[in-house]
């Protein structure tokens, strides 16, 4: 069965830095999160995905025929929201919506509809005749992820959505996108992986450009589950490789039996992405 976006062997370089290098995976319905830290090519990948950007080479396939022979017909099938995108500031929410949804080609009845349900769904509904450049700017992050399902998109680009959120937004934000992962291939670009972590059911860790990994969180815990334990408190010392502290002691890299009393760790995402991007991968 055919993947709802192929992508193949894409390649992109500014003058000596290689952006992307070989970059394939397949996504399909469902919630994919894009880890990896600042520099890693998630900003350039998703410039292409978006036609914001010219790779070098390899392909873009969308439900298996070309996207650079789609034109429209593909951005109109694609929701965006980029990283502290700007937003007219004398426009209110509703106005800004709404000339979204005219630049998505959205009959005006079908747009209001849509603009009203979003704006509740992202809890600005009482805000909706409220000039946008009186947001804070985690409402300005709400109100680009409203933009961003405006139109019923086949495929949502998120750059950092929950940035600048409080932590009750920042549930909500998931729930929501959890309520729209049935019917639609989501991908997150994020170095935040709480953020992900009970919500993606594909990992995929991008490092110098490269597909360092990806697989189901479950997937990737139990293949990583060998290099971590758990060590007290009593038997750390500054040879472990520290991962994180725990109430009792603390989780540390190694490839063998760090000490006398260390348990076998089951991984969380954050300790895969220590593997993939902490000091053990230097």
């Amino acid at each position: 069965m055919t993947a709802l976006l192929s992508i193949r062997e894409l390649s992109k370089s500014y003058k000596q830095v290689k952006a992307l290098q070989g970059f394939s995976c397949d996504l399909d319905v469902g919630i994919h999160a894009l880890l990896g830290p600042n520099g890693s090519g998630k900003s350039t990948l998703m410039n292409i995905l978006t036609q914001n950007l010219t790779a070098d080479g390899g392909k873009i396939l969308f439900r298996g025929e070309a996207i650079a022979s789609m034109g429209r017909h593909y951005r109109e099938r694609i929701g965006f929201m980029p990283q502290n995108a700007g937003i007219p500031s004398g426009f209110t929410l509703q106005e800004f919506l709404m000339y979204m949804a005219c630049l998505k080609d959205l009959p005006r009845r079908e747009a209001k509809r849509q603009a009203e349900e979003l704006m509740e769904q992202v809890d600005l509904a009482d805000c909706k005749n409220r000039k946008v450049g009186t947001f804070s700017g985690g409402m300005k992050q709400r109100a680009l992820l409203a933009q961003a399902l405006l139109g019923e998109p086949d495929l949502v680009i998120l750059d950092e959505p929950t940035a600048g959120l409080d932590p009750m937004q920042r549930l909500k934000v998931k729930n929501l996108l959890a309520a729209h992962a049935s019917s639609k291939c989501i991908l997150i670009a994020t170095h935040i992986v709480s953020d992900v972590e009970d919500l993606a059911s594909r990992l995929l860790f991008l490092k110098k450009g490269r597909l360092a990994a990806e697989g189901s969180p479950e997937e990737m815990k139990h293949s990583l589950a060998k290099f971590f334990w758990d060590l007290p408190k009593e038997e750390l010392t500054s040879r472990h490789r520290l991962v994180k502290l725990l109430p009792a002691g603390a989780r540390v890299y190694s490839e063998t039996k760090p000490s006398p009393g260390a348990k076998p760790a089951l991984p969380d995402p954050e300790d895969c992405y220590y593997y993939h991007f902490g000091e053990k991968s230097s």
